[in-house]
């Protein structure tokens, strides 16, 4: 099977090819490759590679910069969807496009599944919402894939924050009123990587199972690195940040286990795996 990545050289779209590339012949893009917001670049990369599947993990991911900055967010995470949507349309190829948990309000006291409304409280989850509706409208033939906090080996991060916050003895600002599911990319590019043959499509969540805060997170990298850290909680209200987060936005791999194959690991498992791979080999 070829498949070609938008965002190829990003957190997830690196793991993904390297858990996929000796099973499947994989085409990474950077965005120096292909520029999503013009029309024609996508159309003429899936032109020229003929890929069997598209994945879209292309995107501004930097939430107070897609409140900043809310036209290229829409440029890039809407009108960018929709130049490679229109292409696979074209080219009667199947699309994997990665979304995220900010499509939520945060207001469920439980994590929320495939069959919930969406309903982002932030520029960068509208944005994103709209590239979901892209998909919807244009392709009958796809993969939508929502996860949370995802950490990894290829770009910086809130854990690789905390990491070093207690290596260099750092002040680290932890916020109370923030809870998700945190997700190794890693583990996140296998669960892909096994959806690649099965013949799905549709909504699907794919997170490291459980959720915490951000505060419980800093603590379980303490444990994990037993040793002591300067820990400043704070609620959203006293951190200044341009975009509100969702209060809750843990997410329930529904559909994965309706079907009988959600196989991710839990949160502190993968985050204990992440650093001892990262910071301790």
């Amino acid at each position: 099977m070829k498949v070609l990545i938008f965002g190829g050289t990003g957190l997830l779209g690196y793991d993904i090819k390297q858990v996929c590339k000796n099973e499947h012949t994989v085409i990474a893009l950077s965005s120096q490759d292909c520029d999503i917001k013009n029309p024609q670049a996508p159309y003429n990369k899936i032109e020229m590679e003929k890929p069997d599947i598209v994945i879209n993990c292309a995107a501004i991911t930097d939430v107070d910069k897609c409140e900043q900055m809310p036209d290229e967010a829409y440029r890039v995470n809407a009108l960018g969807v929709k130049n490679i949507a229109i292409a696979c349309r074209d080219f009667n190829v199947k699309l994997i496009h990665i979304s995220t948990d900010y499509v939520f309000d945060g207001a469920k006291k439980e994590p929320y599944t495939e069959f919930d409304t969406p309903n982002p409280v932030n520029t960068y989850g509208k944005t994103k919402l709209a590239g979901e509706e892209f998909v919807k409208m244009l392709l009958s033939n796809f993969i939508i894939i929502r996860t949370a906090w995802i950490f990894g080996e290829n770009r910086k991060h809130f854990v690789d924050y905390v990491v070093n916050g207690i290596k260099n003895g750092n002040e680290i600002i932890a916020v109370r009123d923030m809870v998700s599911s945190p997700t190794y990319s890693y583990d996140l590019a296998e669960t892909i990587n096994k959806l690649l043959p099965l013949n799905q499509s549709g909504i699907f969540h794919i997170a490291n199972k459980g959720y915490c805060s951000r505060v419980e997170m800093v603590e379980e990298i303490i444990r994990i690195m037993k040793k002591q850290a300067n820990v400043k909680v704070v609620n959203q209200s006293q951190w200044e940040r341009s975009a509100k987060r969702p209060v809750f936005s843990a997410l329930k791999n529904y559909h994965l286990f309706l079907l009988g194959i959600d196989n991710m690991p839990g949160w502190r498992d993968a985050l204990k795996r992440y650093i001892r791979f990262k910071f301790e080999s």
